[in-house]
């Protein structure tokens, strides 16, 4: 075998066998010294993932550099043409790219997916690597590191070529090395275009400060404000409610929209009776379904309540798995698979509400028409400056279809105009999310959304949004209760005409009693 197949062997050996090595054994090394977390608590979260997605740019980027740079020094004149190093350095950027491909489009946000399996454990010698960043949660690192750490290497051949002046002007090979730099471009731009987001998120984060929504969750912690719990904050009578159900079998199934769990949970906690002793006597169970009763729990008595959003809420109510759910109005979906099923809707207003459109509270316009927002949301109106803001574009954020919001948005808001299709970057899967995305997008100023009015400023404390007055009129208790502003909405109590049980029809006529009404005013609604 020839001295240079032997080198060209060793070029493709080099970056996968011992850059991954080094890796693992500095990442592996950096969190034993600084046991298990490299960077502070006291930095927001995006600002945390900007530099450790930084450090993982430049330290790969550093490390294959040097062996690049010692491997192309420990070969000089040794070989006849430096063609076949040039090819070699370039097969593991190639391949990396493509698994990585295949893991993003086939399994997009999944990193648990077969797809990511295989991109993991292609390279073994990476797979102690991977598995560190994954069970760490920094999958997103992944991808970067790995090519940076290549595509470094590469970079090092090239630098001691350009150090060394070694037949820079020798016509052929001038030509290789230029195409050879240029490929070098396509893994630094694959990499900062998957990092994109969180490199956005984190400059944000830097010039406007940390978000106030929960760290760890999109949604509210439903968990902490459940019936029963301790401190859960819920609305309570000063007296015992006039309605008590004592019997777990006959209780009437609830469900609903996130925005109205915490009305229909202190329902609960004052006619739903035994069930908090239940709950007593079993909280200091470390059993998930302890855990997630009265909100996602499976386990009898604990799922007589659930809260399993709007959409799927209907969903079950139609299969007769819920008896009542509180909700917004029903899509025109959900009317059609209710008849599907021989099934028709009974929609009691329970209390008011304001649906409202909120921007980044940096931006200048406070008030929209609602010929204005239908034009937003059907794309004729695409720069603020068109409704007196500044020269940028609108972002107009959605819900998914047959959402409570989506469907309000359609029904009342929009009214037969069609919407704009959502795309990847102005769809929100919850409503959480969409106030995280207007508050956090990269800029900001140019985002709206909306939601309701209860959840977007009770149940999510987001000081970084505000609301937007339509038609010159604020979202105000007062405005919802006159009905003055233009999106007021009812919060139903929702249920099958075909369901006769009685406790269904006593629950109902409680909820609209003095008492229950006063549990709607104290949670932040308006009642009837």
């Amino acid at each position: 075998m020839t001295p240079t197949k032997n080198y060209i062997k060793s070029c493709l050996a080099l970056p996968m066998l011992l850059i991954p090595l080094i890796l693992t054994l500095a990442l592996t090394l950096s969190l034993q010294l600084a046991s298990g977390q490299l960077l502070p608590d006291s930095m927001g979260r995006e600002t945390r993932r900007l530099i450790y997605l930084l450090m993982a740019f430049t330290i790969p980027l550093l490390i294959g550099g040097g062996i690049g740079f010692m491997f192309k020094k420990s070969i000089k004149n040794k070989i006849t043409s430096m063609k076949g190093i040039y090819i070699a350095s370039m097969v593991p950027i190639l391949y990396t790219l493509i698994f990585a491909t295949l893991a993003i489009v086939m399994g997009p946000h999944d990193y648990n997916s077969t797809w990511w399996g295989i991109y993991f454990f292609k390279n073994p010698a990476f797979s102690i690597f991977h598995l560190i960043l994954f069970f760490g949660n920094f999958q997103y690192l992944a991808i970067v590191a790995e090519l940076m750490g290549y595509t470094g290497f590469a970079l090092g051949i090239h630098l001691h070529e350009f150090l060394s002046k070694a037949e820079l002007h020798h016509e052929s090979l001038f030509k290789t090395r230029k195409a050879y730099v240029l490929a070098l471009i396509i893994p630094l731009f694959f990499s900062g275009l998957i990092s994109r987001e969180k490199i956005s998120n984190g400059i944000i984060e830097l010039r406007y400060g940390e978000s106030t929504i929960s760290k760890d969750l999109n949604e509210y912690d439903l968990y902490q404000i459940a019936p029963f719990k301790e401190g859960n904050g819920l609305a309570r009578l000063d007296k015992p409610a006039s309605l008590q159900f004592n019997d777990f079998d006959t209780m009437p199934r609830l469900d609903g929209a996130t925005a109205a769990y915490p009305v229909y949970a202190a329902f609960v906690q004052e006619v739903y009776q035994g069930l908090g002793e239940h709950y007593e006597k079993h909280k200091n169970s470390h059993e998930k379904d302890v855990y997630t009763a009265f909100v996602s729990s499976e386990e009898e008595p604990f799922d007589i309540i659930k809260c399993t959003k709007t959409g799927t809420a209907y969903e079950r109510l139609i299969n007769g798995e819920t008896d009542i759910i509180f909700v917004a109005e029903p899509s025109q979906g959900h009317i059609e698979l209710a008849k599907v099923k021989g099934e028709e809707f009974n929609l009691v207003p329970i209390g008011y509400e304001a649906f409202v459109f909120f921007t980044n509270a940096r931006n200048p316009v406070d008030n929209l028409t609602i010929k204005e927002i239908q034009e937003i949301y059907a794309g004729k109106i695409t720069n603020w400056r068109e409704v007196g803001g500044e020269n940028r574009s609108i972002l107009p954020y959605q819900r998914p279809e047959n959402s409570g919001s989506q469907t309000v948005m359609e029904n009342q808001v929009m009214q037969e105009i069609q919407m704009l299709p959502p795309t990847e970057t102005t769809y929100a899967g919850g409503m959480g999310d969409i106030i995280t995305q207007v508050a956090g997008y990269k800029n900001a100023r140019n985002c709206i959304g909306y939601s309701f009015m209860y959840y977007s400023s009770e149940m999510i404390n987001n000081n970084q949004i505000k609301h937007i007055s339509v038609n010159g009129i604020g979202p105000s208790s007062e405005n919802i209760r006159n009905k003055t502003y233009p999106f007021t909405v009812p919060v139903y109590a929702v249920t099958l005409k075909s369901n006769e049980d009685e406790n269904v029809k006593r629950f109902v006529e409680w909820v609209l009693s003095d008492e229950g009404q006063s549990l709607v005013e104290q949670t932040g609604y308006v009642g009837k």
